[in-house]
């Protein structure tokens, strides 16, 4: 044994026992496996994402780092889970009334048949100018009350006299056909005396 002298007042043996001291030995168990994803609903649109309502797994650094810190996301729960749900079934059930209130407009549209204008001509049925979409919107909201958007009407180029046949977008899978008859405005001339 090796003995080491610091000073006059201590000596320290390095062989020397410590008393006895309970000794408990520290067991890890890694049974728990550690979460790396997390479940969110996004309340905001993200580009490579997804859209807002939708239910994404993300990873949990993300969530924490990114989305939660910025409000873009909450955690899924079971309560927010099924209004999600909810919300869904609404929404598909609202779709399928708009598609059938759709679906019987365009029904009245066929069963009409036709909406009646009358334009200026000349001798050989030109129109003198043309039949403009406002002027059919405003010949079936007359006949039917119902105002439908410009821009969804598809007409061919109305510059004679004659029937047409147009076709109106009412919903992405309904359409709805009709025709218009272009017929001439009758000239009511007074007589001089």
């Amino acid at each position: 044994m090796r003995t080491m002298t610091l000073n006059s007042t201590s000596c320290f043996k390095a062989g020397a026992v410590r008393p006895a001291m309970s000794r408990s030995s520290l067991v890890v168990e890694a049974n728990k496996r550690v979460q790396k994803k997390q479940k969110v609903i996004l309340l905001k649109d993200i580009e490579k994402l997804g859209t807002t309502g939708q239910l994404m797994n993300v990873p949990i650094g993300y969530w924490r780092n990114f989305l939660q810190p910025q409000g873009i996301a909450k955690v899924a729960s079971e309560r927010i889970l099924e209004d999600l749900r909810k919300q869904k079934e609404n929404a598909l059930r609202a779709k399928l009334e708009e598609k059938a209130q759709s679906q019987a407009f365009a029904n009245a549209l066929s069963t009409i048949g036709k909406f009646a204008l009358k334009k200026k001509a000349g001798d050989k049925d030109q129109l003198f100018g043309s039949v403009t979409k406002q002027e059919i919107v405003d010949a079936i909201y007359q006949q039917t009350g119902r105002s439908i958007a410009d821009f969804e009407l598809e007409m061919p180029d109305m510059k004679t006299l004659g029937t047409y046949e147009c076709s109106v977008k009412l919903h992405p899978e309904v359409t709805g056909t009709f025709n218009v008859l272009i017929q001439r405005e009758k000239n009511v001339q007074s007589k001089k005396k």
